[in-house]
């Protein structure tokens, strides 16, 4: 055998260990995630092809998204994804650097690195080491962080030990600890659009930084990221396991969204695992302020957990009252922010926060996507405020003016009690849905959030000094575009029917073989199966025979006890 045959063999058997590694590294993620989130019922896990997204039908409207041929190609580059293909299939005819496209809609959910990647900045020069980090890290570390530095039994606490060289040995305890979430703030967004975050960039040589970080549970969504770093519960216990649940009653597709009770009913009990809010607050005798702020009702709960609403757990010596922190979003129907009275309290500076009015008065001085004349036409184009500098300017300003009514005004900087403040910056996943995270819109939302983020963390050094932490995460990923990627786009709509066809014709309007399923979870109806002779086999060969534009959408399909057993 010459000696270029032999470079050849050499060559092809790594490329083939290369791709069993990647093969069980993807599989080993999957499986990893499954075990930390089924459910009870849970008896399948769904597993889709890279870049293709299983949803309920959402695209409702075409989006002119805009993209830089550079950073495109990067992005391609990237996903081993092809220019000549996409510039083929988007018939661009053109040598300039910037260019259009009609999108839908992307989505997140998975566990590939585009869905789970997410970088974690640490401040806090009294109790962390600045450098940057390669261990493995999860949101379910973040609240088991905050008890080390403030030298408390957190009862979701986790092992730390191989994170114990971030900290410093101080007794002293910080002032406020702010939790910033990017959301969909993934590492795709940044390798998108180097440069775009000047700040955050500055950050990770001043900071402990963990570019790597990973969501570690099934789904890689906002209700579930939200709630690993608010309580460091994984969804099998906190039960908070997507941002909604789809059924099949009558022939039709229903889905629920997460902390909505009967009759549209806002239930809180969901939530099945304490924060580090409820029990922090609760230890220092509810002197702690605790504010949790977001646009989304499902991501300022995750974060600050019950509020009033919190019933303490058997094993806590706390005898206390829960009060009602400050914890709201946005109600768009009225164009305000607002609450749920019975858990938790507005601040008094929402007041000044009218979404319309607002938008009026920073008309002048933000370039955007999007006008509206009056309140009615801001309403129907609510998803494009939320995915503009209008949404990212108003959270920075609320949130500051909150933290300057709840705790500076009233001295509570100074009383040597730690307080906690969360806030989540949706612009960037709002953009990231509608135009794209590739695309010039998604690039000029990062650029005026990492601006946000910079003018808080100089109110921090202003009111505070060094006695603060501010930690800058995500809550997860997200797809690239299917557009550009090519990646498949299957409603639940065409699941439920798919799956179905294993009933007789009569039966399939009437009743459903699946329970429910999220976008990765699937429980089965035993009984039903049992009158038509349906075994879970079948039902399984059925999913992986779904295609869509003639090609397969699963790529694996797991039954509950085939998923092992993880330990961390």
């Amino acid at each position: 055998m010459n000696n270029n045959v032999k470079e050849k063999v050499f060559i092809l058997f790594a490329i083939g260990i290369y791709f069993i590694l990647t093969s069980c590294k993807w599989e080993q993620d999957y499986k990893r995630a499954a075990f930390v989130s089924m459910q009870p019922d849970t008896d399948l896990i769904l597993a889709p092809y890279p870049f293709n997204i299983f949803d309920r039908e959402a695209r409702d409207a075409i989006t002119l998204s805009h993209y830089s041929k550079e950073e495109i190609k990067n992005i391609l580059a990237e996903h081993e994804l092809s220019w000549d293909q996409l510039n083929s299939d988007w018939n661009l005819e053109t040598e300039d650097e910037h260019f259009s496209k009609e999108v839908n809609y992307t989505s997140h959910y998975t566990q590939y690195a585009y869905d789970t990647e997410i970088p974690i900045w640490i401040y806090g020069p009294k109790w962390f080491e600045n450098g940057v980090y390669s261990d493995e890290i999860f949101q379910q570390h973040i609240p088991s962080i905050y008890a080390k530095i403030l030298n408390y039994q957190f009862i979701n606490q986790i092992p730390l030990n191989a994170l114990n060289k971030i900290f410093k040995q101080t007794d002293e305890k910080p002032e406020i600890i702010v939790t910033i979430v990017v959301d969909q703030g993934g590492r795709q967004l940044y390798k998108a659009h180097n440069g775009a975050y000047p700040f955050l960039e500055s950050l990770s040589s001043n900071s402990t930084y963990f570019k790597k970080g990973k969501v570690i549970h099934l789904e890689s969504h906002t209700a579930v990221g939200h709630m690993a770093i608010g309580t460091g519960s994984f969804p099998k216990d906190a039960k908070i396991f997507s941002n909604e649940i789809y059924t099949y009653v009558d022939g039709k597709v229903n889905h629920r969204p997460v902390y909505q009770g009967m009759n549209q009913n806002f239930n809180l009990s969901e939530l099945q695992s304490a924060s580090f809010s409820d029990e922090w607050d609760l230890s220092q005798n509810n002197l702690p302020v605790i504010i949790s702020q977001c646009y989304a009702n499902r991501a300022a709960v995750g974060m600050a957990g019950h509020g009033k609403e919190y019933k303490q757990i058997e094993s806590s010596k706390q005898t206390n009252t829960p009060d009602a922190d400050y914890v709201y979003w946005q109600d768009a129907k009225k164009l305000a922010w607002s609450t749920h009275s019975n858990a938790f309290q507005l601040p008094v500076a929402s007041q000044k926060y009218n979404l319309y009015s607002f938008y009026l008065a920073n008309k002048s001085t933000i370039n955007t996507h999007f006008e509206a004349k009056n309140p009615i036409e801001l309403l129907s184009k609510i998803h494009h405020f939320q995915a503009s500098e209008y949404q990212v300017k108003m959270d920075g300003a609320l949130f500051r003016d909150t933290i300057d009514e709840t705790i500076l005004k009233q001295n509570k900087h100074t009383d040597g009690i730690t307080d906690l403040a969360y806030l989540t910056l949706k612009a960037t996943d709002a953009v990231g849905h509608l135009y794209g995270w590739e695309t010039q819109e998604a690039k000029q939302v990062l650029k005026a959030t990492d601006e946000e983020i910079k003018t808080i963390f100089e109110f921090l050094q202003k009111h505070y000094g060094d006695k603060f932490v501010l930690l800058v995460t995500a809550d997860h990923g997200a797809a690239p575009m299917p557009e550009i990627s090519n990646g498949l786009f299957l409603t639940h709509e065409t699941f439920f029917a798919k799956v179905n066809e294993l009933l007789p014709e009569t039966e399939r309007n009437k009743v459903s073989l699946v329970n429910w399923v999220t976008h990765s979870q699937l429980s089965l109806n035993q009984n039903l199966m049992k009158q038509y002779n349906i075994t879970e086999d079948m039902i399984i060969d059925k999913i992986l025979s779904i295609r869509v534009k003639d090609r397969k959408f699963f790529r694996k399909i797991w039954k509950r006890n085939e998923i092992p057993n993880v330990s961390f």
